[in-house]
């Protein structure tokens, strides 16, 4: 989806050595985003507090402010309308991300959203 080095090698850890980008970067990301909606998950669940939900929604923002930059790159292979479109998601990220630190939401969309990637790279073919 986008190069995916650069974002695995920024992210948290316990996201690196479990979805190395050499072996396959699409299931790697799927993989990076299917772990940051569990989190989010967890976090959400009654009796944890808003920290805990407000580091998961963090870890979410700080993947999404990762996978952007790379996508903005000129070097980035992704078709230009799919990068635009991608942008375009981050950007509702990052505006949810607020909402729900703002105001104690429930972070069902940003869950969401990286379900739908996660599934649709799972079921793309490595190139």
């Amino acid at each position: 989806m986008w190069k995916g080095a650069s974002v695995n090698a920024q992210l948290p850890n316990g996201y690196d050595a479990a979805t190395s980008v050499e072996a396959d970067p699409r299931r790697a990301e799927a993989l990076i985003l299917s772990k940051l909606a569990a989190g989010m998950i967890r976090a959400s669940a009654p009796g944890n507090g808003f920290a805990t939900l407000a580091a998961a929604v963090h870890d979410n923002r700080q993947f999404w402010r990762l996978a952007s930059h790379d996508l903005a790159q000129d070097g980035n292979r992704l078709p230009a309308q799919l990068r635009a479109q991608l942008l375009s998601l981050a950007g509702f990220v990052e505006r949810e991300t607020g909402r729900v630190l703002a105001a104690g939401t429930t972070p069902a969309a940003l869950i969401e959203i990286n379900r739908a990637l996660a599934r649709g790279l799972f079921n793309q073919p490595a190139s």
